[in-house]
């Protein structure tokens, strides 16, 4: 009875029970279904049935196979074809990898030497293959946008050495046990994971690499964290074999290869491989491809990858798109808007920096009711933000990397953040380290946005999981212009997804409440600090000092332009030595002065650079330059109280420079606002500053008696050597 079930001899049934044997993927789920409806096995469980376990070679050796085939047909286009660059090959590698695919897929052989007719047209025979499994599958979404002639191999009839090289690499690939592989969808997960590595592998020159991926430790993180907070009605739609009209999609408006929407695939066909039947799965791919998954670049090369990409999943159709994501007036206009309202889930890492005029923007509230900031150009990452509030449907997910100055800075910024904020509930921020996209030539700040849509505006705190993200389990060495990848361990992400989810005692992160209208959503600001340093700050003891209590903010303003010398001492950052806090000026001429140079200084005060606060560039003003002018990128305190050598030492400790990179804004060159440093609490008791300051007056008149001694020595070497000289 059970081998009729499962349409199987008695003599297969046998084998299988004592080990020599292990059935075929499709006859396993089908076991494994039956075996979970009778109530044998737990809904999670993964491990053997009634039969052998796996052989873990048999995978790996085909992964080594896939792996191998792509790496001969991207080196041999490269080094026998017509190809300029290794973007060229990429792009025939996709296209190869395609055809190849679809055809096994579809009951074919693939790309064999079974298709030449003869020898002498062994080029144009590949050629022809290739056009006609586009022909047969491109997706209707592309058909408007990119016809099959786009994806033709780039191979002349008189090329046939080179034709008969990539046949031969592909018919590797023709063994049953690949095309078990192939074909199965159990393997989705090998055959995608090979891919993407070797899209790693494929560049050499790293700034390339950072057009295509994502790291996979950031996709993975991101596409769990957006899964696991879907409302239930929104993944019960994606998990059914059945779509609503219209159905909720899985958006990625700025695709790439489609790294997003492959690593949502795996992640939900995970689910669902044990409740339906391969005929079933098979169906469910195909919804899920053509109805709920969605992905638009503007980039051809990119939407070419990504069609091969999800290709590999076995759908005969995907849901791409070449369209740029950010019209709304002109012919993709209608495809974008017809997503407004249907994304139950946006996984995105958008290009950042591109500018466009406010005058091209009349459509976008960003533009004209949200702004009130000035500014003839606004960055496509404040544009992406609000485009992503109208895609989503009603209880909608969104996780997307963003540039930290979304999160942080004031100006349009701001304004978008007080634009979007009655629209949605903030649920998790995720700042993450400069090395992530260092492979790709890169060290902007960037962080992991996590927020859902809320139905009906609110005007309410919300309760936000914060974590500071310092290992994502890989470093990145850099040797003249290349960067290589280094991978390091596992990282804190996994860890972090769980605080976020809250299935972890929170040991990383914090939650804390952000008020509707907090000016920053950042996790530096709110999570860099340990909670127990942030509770104390937040409720200071009576004997606490903050900056305000010994110094004054000062910021005496003038234009050495007006001056009535030739010449002025001007400070600017570079000329204060942290290790000492001396401060040295250097002499500038009027006609010649900086734009920067407009704070008056007086012996005394205290200068701390506001860019790049870590560096701790604080230094007190010597005698000889009262009266000078600093840059504008020095604070000027003046202290009260205080010995103002003691003050500096004290703005420079661990404990004073963690809570100024707390208020870091800006993603290439950060800084902090001079009016943060009033609020600043330094870690000494007041019962201490006399003591203390007494050691600061020691150390300064040790100072000044070692300068006269320098000045007594060069005076005597000098008088020396003039008196050599005239004898």
């Amino acid at each position: 009875m059970l081998a009729a079930r499962l349409r199987v001899s008695v003599s297969a049934l046998s084998r299988w029970r004592s080990g020599k044997n292990r059935p075929q993927p499709a006859v396993e789920r089908r076991i494994r279904a039956l075996a979970l409806h009778r109530g044998l096995v737990d809904r999670d469980a993964n491990g053997p049935l009634l039969f052998a376990p796996p052989d873990p070679g048999k995978e790996s050796n085909v992964r080594v196979a896939i792996a191998q085939v792509l790496r001969q047909v991207r080196e041999a286009l490269h080094s026998h074809g017509r190809l300029s660059s290794r973007h060229d090959a990429l792009d025939e590698v996709g296209k190869l990898l395609f055809a190849h695919v679809m055809s096994v897929d579809t009951g074919g052989t693939g790309i064999t030497r079974k298709m030449v007719s003869r020898p002498s047209k062994v080029a144009g025979d590949l050629r022809q293959f290739v056009d006609e499994m586009f022909q047969m599958h491109l997706p209707v979404s592309l058909a408007h946008e990119l016809g099959p002639a786009d994806f033709s191999l780039r191979m002349k009839d008189s090329e046939g050495k080179l034709a008969d090289i990539l046949i031969g690499a592909f018919e590797s690939l023709a063994s049953c046990e690949a095309v078990t592989q192939l074909t199965d969808i159990g393997s989705i997960d090998l055959v995608n994971d090979v891919f993407g590595q070797f899209l790693v592998d494929s560049f050499t020159d790293e700034k390339e690499l950072g057009q295509y991926l994502t790291p996979p430790e950031i996709v993975r993180f991101m596409v769990k964290l957006g899964l696991e907070s879907m409302s239930g009605r929104h993944l019960d739609a994606l998990l059914s074999l059945d779509a609503s009209s219209p159905p909720g999609v899985v958006l990625d408006p700025s695709c790439g290869v489609g790294s997003f929407l492959a690593e949502t695939m795996k992640a939900l066909y995970s689910r669902v491989r044990s409740e339906y039947s391969p005929r079933e799965l098979s169906r469910w791919v195909k919804t899920m491809m053509t109805q709920h998954i969605v992905g638009i670049d503007k980039s051809e090369r990119m939407v070419r990858l990504a069609l091969a990409n999800l290709a590999l999943f076995g759908a005969p159709s995907v849901n791409l798109h070449l369209a740029n994501s950010l019209d709304r007036s002109r012919g993709d206009a209608k495809m974008t808007r017809e997503l407004e309202g249907r994304a139950f889930l946006i996984l995105t890492n958008p290009p950042f920096g591109a500018e466009f005029s406010r005058h091209d923007l009349s459509e976008y509230r960003i533009a004209s009711s949200w702004s009130g900031s000035n500014g003839s150009t606004i960055d496509s990452e404040i544009l992406f933000m609000e485009r992503y509030i109208e895609w989503l449907a009603p209880d909608g997910v969104l996780v997307a990397v963003v540039p930290d100055s979304v999160l942080t800075n004031r100006g349009v910024f701001e304004d978008l953040r007080t634009g979007i904020s009655p629209h949605v509930e903030i649920l998790s921020v995720v700042s993450l380290p400069s090395v992530t996209f260092a492979a790709a030539g890169t060290n902007t700040k960037t962080s992991i946005l996590h927020l859902r849509k809320t139905p009906t505006k609110k005007s309410r705190s919300e309760r936000v999981y914060f974590g500071v993200c310092e290992d994502v389990g890989f470093e990145v060495s850099k040797r003249g212009n290349q960067r290589t990848r280094i991978t390091t361990g596992r990282g804190q992400l996994p860890e972090m997804l769980e605080e976020a989810t809250g299935r972890r005692q929170l040991t990383i992160g914090l939650r804390k409440v952000l008020v509707h209208g907090d000016p920053r959503w950042d996790a530096t600001f709110h999570a860099s600090l340990p909670q127990e340093i942030q509770e104390r700050l937040e409720n200071p003891g009576l004997d606490d000092i903050r900056v305000s209590h010994v110094a004054e903010l000062v910021n005496n303003r003038t234009n050495p332009t007006r001056l009535a010398a030739a010449e002025f001492e001007y400070v600017e950052i570079s000329g204060i030595d942290a290790a000492s806090c001396a401060v040295r000026s250097k002499s500038v001429r009027i006609s010649e002065a900086p734009s920067r140079a407009r704070k008056l200084i007086s012996a005394g005060d205290v200068l701390m650079s506001t860019v790049r606060p870590e560096r701790r560039a604080v230094g007190v003003v010597p005698q000889h330059l009262d009266g000078s002018i600093c840059s504008t990128g020095l604070a000027v305190l003046r202290p009260r109280g205080i010995h103002p050598m003691l003050l500096a030492r004290i703005l420079q400790s661990d404990f004073v420079n963690a809570q100024l990179l707390r208020h870091n804004i800006g993603i290439a060159y950060p800084a902090i606002e001079e009016s943060c440093l009033i609020d600043i609490v330094l870690p000494v008791r007041r019962a201490e500053l006399t003591k203390l300051g007494r050691a600061a007056e020691k150390l300064m008149r040790a100072r000044a008696e070692v300068r006269e001694l320098e000045e007594e020595l060069h005076d005597s070497v000098e008088q020396a050597i003039d008196s050599w000289t005239h004898s």
